[in-house]
């Protein structure tokens, strides 16, 4: 099976599950613990770099993508901020087969704030190659933009990654690392962000059938009236949890009703 946009997690049949997260990893648990324990007969995909374009010449691609292949999408499940984008997905595929189950872990919205906590969270990673003064600036500059134009998610995004730019700088002529591994160290968060507004510009509801939201311990929706179903396991757990495992295998083959 050739894929362009999607890199495979496991196939253990000819159904489709088709998995919408940030694809350059992240420190919780992730759809690949996910896919390697779900007793299921079914091809786990995850999708890759989103590349240029809106959401809507994105979610073409993808599901063309997936269409080429012949097979059946059986699922599409979503995590965090990519919760938007499975959404988008599924109605993409339910245009020409079936209503995929649609399965939303920990669903969040993409705000202004989450663009600063991101910024935030990623430069104290670095803490210990950058001043007190480079950490104080850069956490008002975020908390700034977060405040003057919490609206505008592209100018906060761009201001954001141009300081992490000469941050990483900084840092990089600190340790007498070379442009190569400079923009190693900006290229992460470069596409995270890319990431994060092609998230915004998504939705939490469905044209066909009815999204269920999993939620972790003491996770919220990001939208209200939803089918929900909450779980006592923690967010960085959850898709790593055997007991969360079966209930994907029952939910995916029917066996326990939504």
């Amino acid at each position: 099976m050739e894929l362009t946009h999607w890199r495979q997690l496991s196939d253990h049949g000819p159904d489709l599950v088709l998995c919408l997260d940030f694809p350059g990893g992240r420190a919780a648990a992730g759809f690949a613990d996910l896919a390697s324990g779900v007793p299921v007969d079914a091809c786990f995909l995850h999708v890759a770099q989103p590349g240029s374009g809106s959401l809507d010449a994105c979610v073409d691609r993808w599901v063309a993508d997936v269409a080429a292949t012949g097979r059946p999408v059986l699922a599409v499940l979503g995590y965090c901020a990519g919760s938007s984008l499975a959404t988008c997905v599924a109605d993409a595929v339910a245009e020409s087969a079936p209503a995929p189950v649609t399965l939303l872990f920990d669903a969040a919205a993409t705000t202004a704030g989450s663009f600063g906590d991101q910024f935030t969270s990623t430069i104290e990673t670095s803490a210990d190659h950058l001043t007190a003064e480079e950490l104080d600036d850069a956490r008002a500059l975020a908390d700034g933009l977060v405040e003057a134009h919490p609206d505008d998610l592209p100018r906060i995004a761009a201001a954001l990654a141009d300081r992490y730019d000469a941050l990483m700088g900084e840092v990089a002529a600190r340790l007498s690392l070379n442009q190569f591994f400079r923009q190693q160290l900006t290229g992460g968060f470069t596409a995270y962000v890319d990431y994060m507004l092609l998230a915004a510009q998504g939705r939490f509801d469905t044209r066909s059938g009815t999204p269920l939201f999993v939620s972790s311990k003491d996770h919220e929706p990001p939208v209200d009236d939803v089918r929900r179903l909450p779980l006592d396991f923690d967010h960085a757990d959850l898709l790593r949890e055997p007991a969360v495992h079966d209930l994907v295998a029952e939910l995916l083959i029917g066996e326990r009703p939504w």
